[in-house]
């Protein structure tokens, strides 16, 4: 018999309630849980990235309608940016997603500092898993040269472009040829979409490019089926139990990393300014007794 966390995953107002916690503190929500995680994949986890503008959010849409008339169960978690200033964030993702089946579950997660995929998002993902949904998709802000967190926690990775992104230059410093394992080219139905599929089919010859009309719906079945065969393959040779731990590592890491930097903050906080301005001389010292008490507290614990 399931325990009553585990239970209350199957419902959609004690699983939003589970994710707020996860939002808020990761590390409460996965010792929560911890029974409840999965031990081998049940979900199959699709990155969807890309510059912004390209239509990312549409194209989670029109997966989700069609994988749902297909019968699957599927997930979506859409991350924003938020305001270095102020930290609020849009979260608009899903009014791109109006009208989505209802047995659809669509989450909206704020990222602070440029970071694409933050704990809370990698948390909410182990969540999702654990309550059985047969596709979860994990949209990313933006993505260029960095923020390429999504690799380690996708079983797939898709990568969006569009015609009118620039250059054939601009289109390598994206820094996106590297990173997909498919690459979409939306807006067919314009005719650059055509130059723009041959280039990104001489630049990832071993990769599958699909052409896609996300606005129209139009070949959104073949995208389907490549990642079908994309996620199949990987099965045969063990990498999704292999991201699977990988996952967990980056959980891991995450934590602690949150963890150091709070007692970073905590550290400098009895800093005074006299300390940073006037003697710059002593940064040598500054610098070795934070070290110093910062490797006490770890070991010392709170």
């Amino acid at each position: 018999m399931l325990s009553k966390p585990c239970a209350e995953l199957g419902d959609r107002v004690a699983l939003s309630k589970i994710l707020s916690i996860a939002e808020v503190n990761s590390l409460k929500a996965l010792i929560t849980l911890s029974e409840c995680l999965v031990r081998e994949p049940k979900s199959a986890v699709i990155g969807i990235t890309g510059p912004q503008g390209v239509g990312k959010s549409t194209i989670i849409s029109c997966l989700i309608r069609e994988l749902s008339s297909r019968g699957y169960r599927v997930a979506a978690l859409l991350v924003d940016p938020s305001s270095p200033l102020t930290g609020g964030a849009v979260l608009g993702n899903r009014l791109r997603m109006a009208d989505l089946p209802s047995d659809t579950f669509a989450r909206s997660i704020w990222a602070e500092d440029e970071r694409s995929i933050p704990l809370r998002a990698v948390t909410s993902l182990e969540v999702l898993e654990s309550a059985g949904y047969d596709f979860i998709f994990v949209e990313t802000p933006g993505a260029g040269q960095v923020n390429t967190g999504i690799l380690r926690v996708s079983d797939v990775v898709v990568v969006v472009l569009m015609p009118f992104l620039g250059d054939e230059v601009q289109v390598i410093k994206a820094g996106l040829m590297e990173i997909g394992d498919i690459y979409v080219v939306n807006k067919a139905d314009v005719p650059e979409a055509d130059l723009m599929y041959g280039y990104v089919k001489s630049l990832v010859k071993d990769k599958p490019v699909v052409k896609i009309s996300a606005l129209y719906r139009k070949n959104v079945g073949e995208l389907i089926e490549t990642i079908r065969v994309e996620l199949e393959r990987r099965d045969l040779k063990g990498e999704r139990v292999r991201k699977r731990v990988e996952r967990r590592k980056y959980i891991v890491e995450e934590t602690l990393v949150e963890l150091l930097h709070q007692l970073v903050r905590e550290e400098l906080s009895t800093v005074g300014g006299e300390e940073l301005l006037k003697n710059p001389s002593d940064f040598t010292d500054l610098l070795r007794g934070l070290k110093t008490r910062l490797a006490k507290r770890i070991v010392e614990g709170p």
